[in-house]
């Protein structure tokens, strides 16, 4: 492989700050789509220092993303270098072609021990660093490429590894395929939930046998912390764990608003949930709280195919929050569920996806399209999901905004009072993609989670929305937006 630039090695070593710039990707055009620059010509002295610190920002933004892109190669390189390593290893210990699959065994172990104690690194890590060069080199080739060329983190890797390595060899090439089309478009944990989707609908096997299979290994695991402090995980059903994670917010937030409560939400669920399994009773003074917990259940919400909810098709539907479960599963949870939500249906008579200028509140169709449309904030990266979101008027409805799905998005209250408030803007194209431009002129597109197919009636195409105003005059006061302490617990075991 050969650096994806010289310019920016250069300047590395001691080239001048100017150098810094990735040529190679500044020639294919990418920095001139992402980075707007202002046209040249006469300006006043303020639009001249304006135009300036624009010139300076793309080009220090360019340069964060050209180094980037080299750390990632370089990241590509260590892994064939490695794979090659082990390959000379194997031929020094005398591995051929005749070898027994021990002797081929112990030169590994023998090559992880090299590499560990030429790195200063525990063996197991050496080991993980060895087998996934192996897997980059031979079947994952087009991942290591990807990588090579800035296209992908070593987040994005380890993901694709992790799940392909439970699929078998077609069905793992399939999904690399697929995943690696817009991968670079997509956060590692947005390609993460993309992978998992992937591989519940092209494994052979079926999804509801595996997960009949693996429901057999469910259990409750402690994990001691420091300070006196533990973690307590169930590992179930999803549609169960899912639930109970809601009861435990709807319990947390159930308390008596005009009694003073300095815990944070992530602090009253805990509680909550440890009180109910110690002696199945809320231990605390409120009496709001404690009488809330026979009333309070959880509510999940479940996207099934027509065509599984009548036993025609076994096609995974979609548990919010979660991701594809089984039909067996979603065909239990609609046979129980209190009521039911039509989406989509034919294009004449089909759920009402606008409300026109006649009401600024959407309907329960249509925010139900939304919603299932979406997924979840739909800002570039953000991982909250669409039920603890607005649904906002990118076109506010004060400046002649429409109540369409044309129209509306959902959006987390931080980047809610992100687009409103700064140079954020954001506009809607067909398929329910929205396009993002930063205040540096940096263009981002994210897709729907389901794409639907588009609903109206025949020859009534929506009208493009006016362009949104910088404000908005119906946001609310800012609230609490703080992520529960063990998810960032699962993201870093899951990136160790």
């Amino acid at each position: 492989m050969t650096p994806p630039s010289t310019p920016l090695l250069e300047w590395m070593g001691g080239a001048g700050e100017g150098d810094l710039i990735d040529e190679a990707f500044v020639g294919d055009g990418w920095l001139e789509e992402a980075f707007a620059r202002p046209s040249a010509g006469a300006q006043t002295p303020s639009v001249d220092r304006t135009a300036t610190e624009d010139v300076a920002l793309a080009e220090e933004l360019a340069r964060v993303v050209s180094l980037e892109r080299t750390m990632r190669w370089a990241q590509a390189e260590q892994f064939r270098l490695v794979e090659s390593a082990r390959v000379r290893h194997a031929r020094l210990e005398g591995v051929g072609e005749v070898s027994t699959a021990a002797q081929r065994e112990f030169a590994t172990r023998s090559f992880v021990a090299e590499l560990a104690t030429t790195l200063v690194v525990p063996e197991a890590t050496a080991g993980r660093l060895v087998a996934d060069a192996t897997r980059l080199a031979g079947p994952r080739a087009a991942t290591l490429a990807a990588l090579a060329a800035g296209e992908l983190s070593g987040a994005h890797v380890r993901s694709l590894l992790e799940v392909t390595s439970t699929l078998p060899g077609e069905a793992a090439d399939e999904v690399e395929r697929v995943a690696l089309m817009d991968a670079g478009s997509r956060t590692s944990a947005a390609f993460r939930r993309r992978l998992h989707r992937l591989r519940e609908r092209l494994h052979p096997e079926s999804l509801s046998d595996r997960h009949a299979r693996a429901a057999l290994n469910r259990r409750v695991a402690l994990d001691p912390a420091p300070d006196g402090m533990a973690w307590l995980s169930l590992f179930l059903q999803a549609d169960r764990a899912v639930a109970i994670m809601a009861r435990l917010d709807a319990l947390a937030d159930a308390g008596d608003p005009k009694r003073p409560d300095p815990r944070t939400t992530a602090q009253r669920a805990a509680d909550v949930a440890a009180d109910l399994l110690l002696s199945g009773t809320l231990d605390h003074p409120d009496r709001l709280l404690a009488a809330a917990t026979g009333r309070v259940a959880g509510k999940i919400v479940v996207t099934v195919p027509v065509l599984t909810l009548l036993g025609v098709s076994d096609e995974p539907a979609e548990l919010d929050g979660y991701g594809p479960i089984d039909a067996d599963t979603a065909r239990r949870l609609a046979g129980h569920a209190p009521s039911l939500h039509r989406l989509l249906v034919h294009p004449e008579s089909g759920a009402a996806l606008s409300y026109g200028r006649t009401t600024y509140r959407a309907g329960a169709d249509l925010a139900g399209y939304v919603r299932v449309r979406d997924g979840g904030c739909r800002f570039p990266g953000c991982a909250r999901r669409a039920t603890t979101t607005d649904l906002d008027h990118t076109a506010a409805w004060a400046h002649g905004g429409r109540t369409d799905a044309d129209n509306l998005a959902h959006l987390c209250r931080a980047h809610h009072r992100l687009k409103h408030h700064t140079g954020w803007r954001m506009v809607h194209e067909p398929g329910g993609t929205i396009r993002w431009t930063s205040p540096a002129g940096h263009h981002l597109t994210t897709h729907p989670e389901r794409p639907f197919t588009p609903v109206g009636r025949p020859g009534t195409p929506l009208p493009a929305p006016p362009a949104p105003p910088p404000t908005e005059t119906d946001l609310h006061e800012p609230v609490e937006d703080n992520d529960p302490p063990w998810l960032h617990a699962r993201a870093a075991s899951l990136a160790a």
